[in-house]
């Protein structure tokens, strides 16, 4: 899958297009096919080598910590409602800026029809 990697600190430029492994949902988890990522004023001060002593965030890492999208499989134990919903999630401190992004189902906030992504 195609993600946006931040080889080293430093402003937009050092985020670059790579490809990794498609990501495995575990025990408790969900992949989530990603077709929105937030994009917040931390995020770019992160990138930059700010707030280290904060965020555990080293390069090389995929940024982004809120996605929307569609939860495409299921790990084991988690609900079998979930799968095709559209959702918003947090992925923690990284891994948004992917096609595909897995987090724990308690992680999880359906989306109402009728709304968009």
């Amino acid at each position: 899958m195609r993600v946006a990697l931040v080889r080293e600190l430093g402003g937009p430029e050092v985020l670059v297009p790579a490809e990794m492994p498609d990501p495995v949902a575990g025990p408790g988890e969900v992949v989530i096919d990603v077709s929105h990522v937030d994009t917040i004023f931390v995020e770019t001060q992160i990138r930059s080598g700010a707030f280290s002593d904060y965020f555990p965030v080293r390069p090389p890492y995929v940024p982004g910590g809120g996605i929307a999208g569609t939860v495409r499989t299921l790990g084991e134990g988690v609900d079998a409602g979930w799968a095709g919903r559209r959702v918003i999630a947090s992925v923690g401190f990284t891994g948004g800026y992917a096609e595909q992004a897995a987090t724990t189902a308690d992680h999880l906030v359906p989306v109402p029809d009728g709304l968009g992504l």
